[in-house]
């Protein structure tokens, strides 16, 4: 049977654990763009699926991504505010982010970074994320790495989950999904809503800053032959944030900024030469609009800004034969972004965007796998850019043990407010990176444990900085990023699981000038998490994590220093009856005063209770 056949039918069946669950049996899509097993890429990928959403209770994608290793998170206030990623040293705007595998990252914010404040976990069904670059699939700012986040899938069947919570600062969750499938169609539809009083987002505040989120999502599949099948998905968010900023009063100021995501994705499936050739084509579109308001004139918290991304592809796999298999696509993306401050004329900007890449991937014997492969792109205002990227996986015994090895380019095309006037500089190059890593994972006493390392060292040139001599963004810094990754899943009796995770990384300014040498902000230098939860025999679950996160600095010439801290949680959960189940959890119980972002607030110890069905 073929690789694509394979990872298909796997995908199929998916019900992705977070335990006892070899190499081989995970199926990934942010590698190749299709489904293909974990085994056969060398790319460090990680999974949270459902059951560990729910396991480690995570609010947000936010948290949950706290114990990936690799990842840090830096928030600035309480919920809904301002959420940053940074992947093994790289810029948030180095980090891709992708929901139902469409990409989101915000085009009306300066850098482009996607802000994590406003994913909540309620009908999530599957984190993946890549570790390092993937320009070669997926382009522009896949650097640091690609998150890509999965709503809830159709199921076989008929299957109903929903959710509600309460907890500190007045804190209201709820949410519901329904899939299922019959005949021809394969559905999944739901929505959540969250509201919290919060805390002030500035330190030194004594006025709440409240958060609402609404969001809906929606997904359909509709087999009309064997090996033809189109595809409906969408995603909308709408949120309202109040927040703090150093412009206007400071910690008791009153802006507001008014919140919509939206995503849109048509496409076509269809299968030829006897299943070997699989062609997806489709149609996506992104849309993200911000509307800000203030008490205080010319504070720049008055705005309106929108951002908006049409996109046409088509990809391509053919199983030459179980030997060999090509991967390729085309691609054209058309952007948009609308700026306005203090009630201005907007500013507009516009960009077009033509891509091709083809990618082999070939398993010469049992066990290896090797992958090659290209990309270019071509800007109608920037010009082109070629990457290239390669890796091998190899497991001598069935998966038990993998060693991996990855070189990989990454690129970040200028933004639109970047490179475009009135504030771009129109000579702008994309940023780009060459990164290697070595890693090695192994299973032994059955699946009761599994341990893995990997080091990686990426060099990163033409960083856009803004630039105080000119006055706009020039491609002026060079940043290393080199560290390692560890982990371990332990299962020492029944029904008792520990995870934990431990990164160093040093990510180091190479910029000739005062602060050669220095680190980069926000980025600790040595982060780790550690999660155990036992199922009683008599039903109740209980765990409790540990988040360490080291020193770092909050400014680029290293003078602000952000002390590290240690966040411990508690958490249990009891089923009531086969379909109902209670659970409550304690953050911060300790109640550890710590700072992320130099100025702001973060959150004291906290309570939640809630209850959560599936049917």
């Amino acid at each position: 049977m073929t690789l694509l056949k394979t990872a298909a039918a796997a995908l199929a069946m998916l019900p992705f654990t977070a335990f006892a669950q070899t190499a081989e049996d995970e199926i990934v899509v942010t590698a190749s763009g299709f489904a293909q097993p974990r085994s056969e890429t060398g790319q460090a990928i990680d999974i949270v699926d459902r059951d560990r959403l729910d396991q480690l209770q995570s609010a947000t994608i936010a948290e949950a991504l706290k114990t990936v290793p690799g990842v840090s998170i830096a928030t600035r206030g309480g919920l809904g505010s301002q959420s940053s990623a940074f992947i093994r040293g790289g810029s948030s705007a180095q980090t891709l982010v992708l929901i139902d595998g469409v990409r989101i990252n915000d085009l009306s914010s300066p850098n482009g970074a996607f802000d994590f404040g406003a994913l909540m976990t309620g009908n999530i069904g599957r984190v993946e994320i890549l570790r390092g670059p993937n320009s070669v699939i997926w382009g522009s700012q896949a650097i640091g790495g690609v998150v890509n986040v999965q709503s809830i899938a159709p199921v076989a069947g008929l299957e109903a989950r929903m959710g509600a919570e309460y907890g500190s600062y007045d804190t209201q969750r709820v949410n519901a999904n329904i899939a299922g499938s019959s005949g021809v169609l394969e559905g999944s539809v739901g929505g959540s809503f969250v509201t919290s009083d919060g805390i002030s987002a500035l330190a030194g505040g004594t006025e709440r800053d409240g958060y609402d989120n609404l969001t809906g999502n929606a997904r359909l599949k509709v087999n009309i032959h064997d090996g033809f099948s189109l595809d409906f998905r969408s995603y909308y968010n709408r949120a309202t944030v109040a927040y703090d900023t150093a412009f206007g009063v400071g910690a008791n100021g009153l802006p507001v900024s008014r919140n919509r995501q939206f995503v849109g994705y048509v496409g076509a499936n269809f299968d030829l030469l006897d299943g070997r050739l699989q062609n997806r084509i489709a149609y996506a579109r992104t849309d993200i609009k911000r509307i800000g308001t203030d008490p205080v004139v010319f504070s720049f918290n008055n705005f309106n800004v929108r951002g908006a991304i049409d996109r046409a592809e088509y990809h391509a796999a053919f199983d030459l034969n179980d030997a060999l298999t090509l991967v390729a696509g085309a691609e054209y993306e058309r952007s948009f972004a609308s700026t306005s401050f203090e009630g201005a004329a907007p500013d507009i900007a516009r960009n077009h965007l033509g891509s091709g890449f083809s990618q082999m991937i070939l398993r010469p014997l049992t066990g290896l796998t090797l992958t090659a492969g290209v990309r270019h792109d071509i800007y109608d205002d920037y010009g082109g850019q070629t990457t290239f990227g390669g890796n091998a996986a190899f497991t001598p015994n069935d998966g038990r043990t993998i060693f991996r090895a990855t070189y990989g380019e990454g690129f970040r095309a200028p933004t639109l407010t970047e490179g475009q006037p009135p504030y771009g500089n129109t000579d702008l190059k994309p940023e780009t990176a060459r990164n290697f890593d070595l890693g090695v994972e192994h299973q032994f006493l059955g699946d009761n444990v599994q341990i893995f390392a990997t080091y990686f060292n990426r060099r990163s040139n033409d960083l856009i900085a803004f630039s105080s001599v000119t006055g706009q963004s020039e491609n002026i810094d060079k940043v290393t990023s080199k560290g390692l990754e560890a982990g371990l899943n332990l299962t020492p009796i029944e029904n008792f699981h520990i995870q934990a995770s431990y990164t160093l990384v040093d990510a180091i300014n190479r910029t000739a000038g005062a602060n050669v040498g220095k680190k980069q902000t926000l980025r600790p230098q040595h982060n780790a998490s550690l999660t155990a939860d036992w199922q009683t025999p008599f039903g109740l679950s209980v765990g409790s994590s540990i988040y360490w996160v080291g020193d770092s600095f909050d400014d680029v010439a290293n003078n602000v220093r952000l002390n590290g801290y240690a966040l411990f949680g508690l958490r249990a959960s009891m089923p009531v009856t086969d379909a109902l189940e209670l659970y409550s959890r304690i953050d911060n119980l300790l109640n550890a005063d710590y700072t992320v972002v130099a100025g702001y607030n973060s959150f004291g110890r906290n309570a939640t209770m809630g209850v959560r069905a599936k049917f």
